[in-house]
């Protein structure tokens, strides 16, 4: 008996409950989703986004590069692209259009090789064109910004070969196809300069600088004096680059500018990094400048992506502290912002984790990426150092470059 009136009390209670959900207004009920469902992107990007460069390197068949809105609180992945076996990325200012260098082999990890050269709309992120690069011969290394570039004027690719002969290939980007290859022996990378052609660097510790035609033909090369002793204080070769002028942090606490605005890539004059410099007491309470300790020996620049720079032109550059130059790729907890027109570190920026990777948008309001050992990265103001938010999810596995959108 008490089981039935169990029963009929359930009974009663799933009827108003029935009778309740019957008498919603209908327009609280959710739409229907068609399917298929596609986003598009803006053909400009804000300048809030930037593209994340992960090769994964526990799976490399799997590398992508993740759109992501770092100004935003909520819903940061904006799309991605694949990028397969140490692929290399790069946009384009002047047509709506995003590139990758990615190597495929007919049974995944193994099989016959083919690197091709792919070309993506900026909108749809769908591919609209594929170039074979020659040879099976592009370079397979970690992000190298200098690896895979587009000339000044946005009409040529240059692509880093290692076989390990070195040598770079030329690929026409309006009407894609090949040009050609061009040795540079006992050199690397392929900086574009503004004057036409590119500039690489080399074993002497010199800048070579090779000269194509309109059609991308090799004319000549040249080769700069030497700038730098590799033995002992080489340079980086992941630069940042502003008003077309690269600074190359060196591994004992330099900045090395490198004018690439002409048709030769020409060596400036070097700077040590220096704290920023405090102030102490002088006389009638006035304060008066005291320099601060030379960089060297004790904070050095560290990481991966170790350089970025802001709407500005200042440098933003990972410092370890009592560092040696056996830790120039370990990273760092401090980034220093530098005017590059003064020399001077003007402030410094604490970070929340260790960072071997960092980027700033070029945004009114700059943002700073700083990208911990997980794949999670923090988000600060620039401009005031102060930390927003961290965005985590695993977004991306093993981050080694970042670009902000252009």
């Amino acid at each position: 008996m008490a089981l039935r009136r169990e029963r009929g009390a359930l009974l009663a209670i799933c009827a108003a409950a029935l009778c309740l959900g019957l008498s919603l207004p209908v327009q609280a009920q959710l739409p229907i989703e068609p399917t298929p469902n596609v986003n598009s992107l803006p053909e400009q990007y804000p300048k809030d986004w930037i593209f994340i460069v992960d090769p994964n390197f526990f799976a490399m068949e799997g590398g992508k590069v993740v759109i992501a809105d770092i100004g935003a609180s909520v819903r940061h992945e904006k799309g991605l692209l694949s990028l397969a076996q140490f692929g290399f990325f790069a946009q384009a200012k002047t047509r709506p259009e995003l590139y990758t260098v990615e190597t495929f082999y007919s049974r995944g990890s193994r099989g016959v090789r083919t690197d091709v050269l792919t070309i993506y709309d900026k909108s749809s992120l769908r591919e609209i064109g594929e170039i074979v690069l020659p040879g099976a011969k592009r370079a397979q290394i970690l992000t190298e910004s200098g690896a895979f570039q587009l000339s000044a004027d946005e009409k040529f690719a240059y692509v880093f070969n290692f076989t390990p002969a070195a040598s770079v290939t030329v690929v026409d980007l309006v009407n894609r196809r090949i040009v050609g290859d061009i040795d540079i022996p006992g050199c690397t990378d392929a900086y574009p300069l503004g004057g036409g052609g590119f500039a690489s660097f080399c074993g002497n510790g010199a800048v070579a600088t090779t000269h194509l035609d309109a059609q991308g033909k090799l004319i000549s090369q040249s080769m700069s004096e030497p700038f730098q002793n590799i033995d002992e204080d080489p340079i980086f070769t992941r630069p940042t680059i502003i008003d077309g002028v690269g600074y190359f942090p060196s591994y004992g606490g330099r900045i090395q500018p490198i004018d690439f605005n002409g048709a030769e890539a020409v060596p400036g004059e070097a700077w040590t990094i220096e704290p920023p410099k405090k102030k102490r007491a002088g006389p009638f309470g006035l304060f008066k400048s005291k320099g601060g300790k030379s960089a060297r020996g004790k904070w050095l620049p560290s990481g991966w992506q170790l350089e970025a720079s802001d709407k500005d032109g200042l440098l933003y550059i990972l410092m370890r502290k009592n560092a040696t130059p056996d830790d120039h790729d370990t990273g760092a907890k401090e980034v220093w912002v530098i005017d590059p027109k003064t020399h001077e570190t003007i402030r410094r920026i604490k970070l929340k984790e260790e960072s071997a990777l960092i980027e700033v948008t070029k945004g009114d309001t700059p943002y700073l990426a700083a990208f911990r050992l997980d794949g999670s990265f923090d988000v600060f103001d620039a401009q005031s150092g102060k930390w927003l938010r961290r965005i985590g999810g695993q977004m991306v596995i093993t981050p080694f470059a970042a670009y902000g959108a252009e």
